[in-house]
């Protein structure tokens, strides 16, 4: 067998194991898009692609925002402590990843704490890391107390 023929079958075999790779990426993606909440788990087709596509655009636009006022008051905020006192789960999703409302004691130095309602994405996987009683550093927006960034 040459170096060729190794490397063929490494990357999947021959051209007759194609066809199953390109179904069980197509299915793949459907799972994907059915997870994000785009589509029932069925294929993009025309009929539905532009509504897909119009709920993509939207949830980037939120992400989007939403980082960009993260970052923000990363940048100018002053560093603090914070302690999550209350997690809800809203049930709302962008791109399938859920929404809660978070209520955070925070502490800035030489400051008494006070408390603050946010509204966080919090993915499935990091959940614990949220979860009533943990800390965080937390950075606050200067022009508005109430405007906070969790750090960690």
């Amino acid at each position: 067998m040459g170096l060729f023929d190794r490397a063929k079958n490494a990357f999947g075999g021959g051209t007759d194991d194609w066809a199953a790779q390109a179904k069980a990426a197509q299915e793949l993606a459907g799972q994907h898009l059915r997870d994000a909440g785009y589509t029932d788990g069925s294929a993009v087709t025309m009929a539905n692609a532009g509504q897909v596509s119009g709920q993509m655009q939207a949830d980037h636009d939120v992400l989007n925002a939403y980082g960009q006022e993260l970052n923000r008051i990363i940048a100018i905020g002053a560093t603090g402590s914070s302690v999550v006192t209350d997690l809800v789960d809203t049930g709302d999703r962008t791109a399938g990843n859920p929404w809660y409302e978070l209520e955070v004691q925070v502490t800035l130095p030489g400051a008494e704490p006070y408390t603050v309602r946010k509204r966080e994405m919090v993915p499935a996987q990091f959940l614990a890391n949220y979860a009533v009683g943990t800390t965080h550093e937390v950075k606050v927006d200067p022009a508005d107390p109430k405007s906070i960034a969790l750090t960690s």
